[in-house]
């Protein structure tokens, strides 16, 4: 007889955002649990994968064992739903990152945890598992893990609830070692490895829409392993998105070879526009880039920008909101996402905070991004909150749509994304509900395939020149 394992992702239904979060996460699937249900054998295992962000994790009968993906914000929702499933009669693991920074919060919670990559240590959980005997804490190896990586079980998803099915991970850290990043803490310092580029091709395969998100931290850093994957992506009609740091910028053919690849969008960490914040928090490689010219590349190559921004570090006054506004303007940043600086458990940032006494609490569903959990150096924590929040109505206005769309080749495919992805928040939630992503995902990949290289290009070509000049301001202020 087979046992039933149960996945879960949990929500953050607690928090007054969460109709946000809906739509932010029913963007894409938990591809982490869908690929520890490909490592799971099927004929020993009925297999159950909810996410709570588009449906209940509730399940009827007997389930034997049920593993939660904890991050640090979802860590209460994650207890919680141990303790429930545990009264129940089964065994409970978790892993992911809130684990991985605070193993012994975490095992207080659940008969087991796994720290760092889950794969290395899943068969021989499950294993334990069958023998009576879960040992308490199962440590994931970085190094190799990346070749462990097995399909995922994306028949176990439902498949009208997310925008883009497929995302996939090619590499695993990134070569940068940012004070306020999980990853040190998760993969280790400046740790780097890629999956075998046959695997990732087998993978690719499986891909229906020829719409592919990587979720890499850094996709772009280890050129050899992209070109390789541009080389497989080539010619397939996929179109991706993926992220990628600033230095990639200073090789415009590089871009050029990911745009022919199919790349139409770049998720990039501008962080901060003060490069004294950048050089203190170990990301010299923003520090010393031009962020106008970088963005003038990013454009000439065709591929749209999704801007990041982080709010709070210690050169931030009350200001720092309408200038970051201001540079994402002038840069025609496509979309963007501003955020709270959240000082993670495990993270330098997070070391050096608790030292100067600086942690405001450590209830943990606040340390979301958009809560100040923190004393800033010259704000108070109630500014910081106000300014993030002011920062996105700034950004999302009509006008600055239009002013950050406008003079760009392809500029109706632009207006179109941006809208559709960041102004019509009632919309997302209506259609995930009514089960109507597969609609919305044919209209995303229609306007992702518009071609942003060769269309306009006079206009673009004068656009071009007004930010080269610009940037010589920006180079001599504090950006």
């Amino acid at each position: 007889m087979k046992r039933r394992l149960l996945l879960i992702l949990p929500s953050l239904q607690q928090l007054d955002n969460y109709k946000f979060r809906l739509i932010k996460y029913s963007r894409f699937p938990p591809l982490s649990l869908l690929t520890i249900a490909g490592m799971t054998p099927r004929d020993k295992w009925d297999i159950l994968v909810r996410d709570e962000h588009i449906e209940s994790s509730e399940v009827e009968g007997h389930v034997d064992l049920v593993g939660i993906q904890t991050y640090i914000s979802c860590a209460g929702r994650a207890y919680a739903l141990a303790a429930y499933w545990r009264a129940r009669g089964a065994k409970v693991v978790l892993g992911g990152l809130h684990p991985t920074s605070l193993p012994h919060e975490a095992i207080q919670h659940a008969d087991a945890i796994c720290t760092g990559p889950v794969e290395t240590v899943w068969h021989d959980l499950l294993e334990d598992f069958e023998k009576g005997r879960l040992k308490g804490i199962y440590r994931g190896r970085c190094r190799g893990s990346a070749a462990l990586v097995p399909l995922p079980r994306r028949d176990l998803m439902n498949p009208r609830a997310y925008l883009i099915r497929n995302t996939m991970v090619t590499s695993r850290g990134c070569p940068h070692s940012c004070d306020f990043c999980y990853k040190s803490s998760f993969w280790g310092p400046r740790y780097y490895e890629a999956r075998p580029i046959a695997e990732i091709e087998r993978e690719l395969e499986t891909v229906d829409d020829g719409l592919v998100f990587f979720l890499d931290d850094n996709l772009l850093a280890n050129r050899q392993h992209a070109r390789a994957l541009f080389d497989v992506l080539r010619g397939s009609r996929t179109v991706w998105q993926a992220a990628a740091s600033l230095d990639v910028t200073r090789d415009p053919s590089y871009l050029d070879e990911a745009y022919e690849a199919g790349c139409r969008s770049l998720f990039v960490g501008f962080e901060s526009i003060s490069p004294e914040n950048m050089r203190d928090n170990n990301k010299s490689v923003n520090a010393t880039t031009n962020y106008l010219e970088a963005c003038r590349r990013f454009h000439d190559s065709g591929i749209m920008i999704n801007g990041s921004f982080v709010f709070g570090f210690d050169c931030d006054g009350p200001d720092i909101f309408e200038r970051t506004v201001e540079f994402a303007i002038k840069g025609k940043i496509l979309t963007a996402t501003f955020h709270v600086l959240t000082p993670l458990p495990g993270t330098r940032a997070f070391e050096r905070l608790d030292a100067e006494g600086r942690i405001l609490h450590r209830k943990w569903e606040y340390y979301d991004t958009d809560h100040a959990v923190f004393h800033p150096r010259h704000m108070t924590p109630e500014q910081l909150e106000s300014g993030h929040k002011r920062a996105y109505r700034e950004f999302l206005t009509y006008s600055s749509i239009f002013r950050r769309s406008w003079g760009l080749p392809g500029m109706a495919k632009r207006l179109a994304y941006n809208i559709g992805w960041m102004k019509v928040d009632p919309l997302w939630v209506a259609i995930v509900r009514l089960g109507l992503m597969p609609y919305a995902t044919r209209i995303f990949n229609r306007v992702l395939r518009v071609n942003t290289k060769e269309a306009g290009f006079a206009l673009h070509h004068t656009t071009s020149n007004r930010l080269n000049l610009e940037s010589r301001e920006y180079t001599l202020r504090d950006i």
